[in-house]
C-alpha cells in the first residue's frame, strides 16, 4: 500500500516520496536513513552510487540529495519500479534505472566507477553471495563503501575492508569500507 516518505537532508530536503509497505517492500525508516548517512559523512559527495535493490529509491535519492554525482538504480518488481520512476522525477543529477535482476545489472555497469553501493535486498537473499558478486563484477572504485540493510547482523569478511555494524530496532546496518 503506497504511503508518503521524504528526503531527510540535502538538496532535496523535505521533498515527498511515495513509499511502499507490502509483503515484498519495506521502506527504510527516517531514523535509520539519518543514522546511515551520518555514518557515511562526506564520503557520499561526488560519488557514483548504486542502489542495488532500489525499491522506491529512498536510499539512492537521499545519497543524491547529499551530494552524490550520479545514481544507478536497480529494481525488478514491476509495481515498485513504477513508484521508483515517479520518485526519481525530482532528481536533476544523471541517473540510470534498470528493470532487471541485480546479477544482470552488475554485468552492465562500467568497471571501476561505483564508490558507494546501497544493498537493501528482500530478507530471503544471501548477503554474502550479493557482496561476492559485487566484488567479482569489478564495478567498484577505490576507496569503496558498501551499506547493507538486513534483518540480521552481517557475519562475513571482506578482504582489505573495515566493517562497522549498527542496530536500530529490528534493522541491522553494516557499513563496509575497503580498498581494492
Amino acid at each position: 500500500m503506497p504511503s508518503k516518505g521524504r528526503v531527510i537532508a540535502g538538496k532535496y530536503r523535505h521533498r515527498q516520496l511515495v513509499a511502499l509497505f507490502d509483503e515484498k517492500t519495506r521502506t527504510t525508516k527516517d531514523r535509520v536513513k539519518e543514522a546511515v548517512f551520518s555514518a557515511l559523512g562526506d564520503t557520499v559527495k561526488d560519488t557514483i552510487i548504486l542502489d542495488l535493490f532500489a525499491g522506491t529509491g529512498a536510499l539512492g535519492i537521499e545519497a543524491l540529495s547529499r551530494g552524490a554525482a550520479q545514481g544507478i538504480f536497480c529494481e525488478n518488481d514491476h509495481k515498485t519500479h513504477k513508484i521508483l520512476l515517479d520518485n526519481l522525477s525530482i532528481i536533476e543529477e544523471p541517473h540510470y534505472v534498470y528493470f532487471a535482476d541485480y546479477r544482470s545489472v552488475l554485468s552492465k555497469i562500467e568497471k571501476g566507477v561505483v564508490s558507494l553501493v546501497l544493498i537493501d535486498p528482500p530478507y530471503r537473499y544471501d548477503i554474502n553471495e550479493i557482496i561476492t558478486e559485487i566484488m567479482a563484477s569489478k564495478i567498484l572504485k577505490t576507496p569503496y563503501t558498501l551499506v547493507v540493510e538486513s534483518d540480521k547482523p552481517y557475519a562475513g569478511v571482506v578482504n582489505n575492508a573495515t566493517i562497522k555494524q549498527y542496530k536500530y530496532g529490528l534493522t541491522h546496518i553494516t557499513i563496509i569500507r575497503g580498498e581494492l
